[in-house]
């Protein structure tokens, strides 16, 4: 966030970065309670987050005059989400609306590389690079963390029996949100 400041940058970027600050703190509260307000306070803002995320990538294209429409309409689905999400209690509709973030987020950056490849070789280079890095971190911690949703029961076993150190290293929701912080 500092970064942010030092080089000038826009505070569309700020928020960026205090949004996920939220969503750490949302998911370190939620994991030491398992409450579900503080559920909401993990998975929410993720939703909210990621808007921000997505107004960012999108502002690069939206003319001048025309972004309030676009931060109207992100409001809007976020409103939209927490009001469905909180009346109907099914972590999949969280889920499936997570996703289509993310996919918008996908897919507006190979637009953004399309752009950068005409213009800049070596930029294009390093951004694709990032972009794979990214995607593999959140692709794989996707999969890791549906795995210990559907064996949980089994690898709580194995951690049960195995030795202290390695107990740990099962807990494959923990790979969830270390791939996507840094994807």
């Amino acid at each position: 966030m500092m970064k942010v400041r030092a080089t000038r940058q826009e505070n569309r970027f700020l928020f960026c970065y205090i949004a996920m600050l939220v969503v750490g703190l949302g998911s370190w509260l939620f994991h030491m309670t398992l409450q579900y307000q503080w559920q909401l306070a993990d998975e929410l803002p993720m939703v909210y987050g990621t808007c921000i995320c997505i107004y960012c990538a999108l502002q690069a294209d939206v003319k001048v005059g025309t972004d309030i429409y676009v931060a109207l309409a992100l409001f809007g689905y976020s409103a939209v989400v927490t009001l469905v999400y909180v009346q109907i209690r099914k972590p999949v509709f969280h889920q499936v609306a997570y996703g289509l973030e993310v996919a918008i987020v996908l897919v507006r950056s190979m637009l953004h590389q399309i752009e950068v490849r005409k213009t800049n070789a070596r930029a294009y280079s390093e951004l694709v690079h990032m972009f794979w890095l990214g995607v593999g971190a959140f692709g794989v911690s996707f999969v890791l963390w549906n795995i210990d949703n559907i064996f949980c029961t089994n690898l709580r076993a194995l951690r049960a029996v195995l030795p202290a150190p390695l107990g740990p290293l099962f807990q494959l929701h923990a790979y969830w949100h270390i791939g996507t912080a840094l994807g």
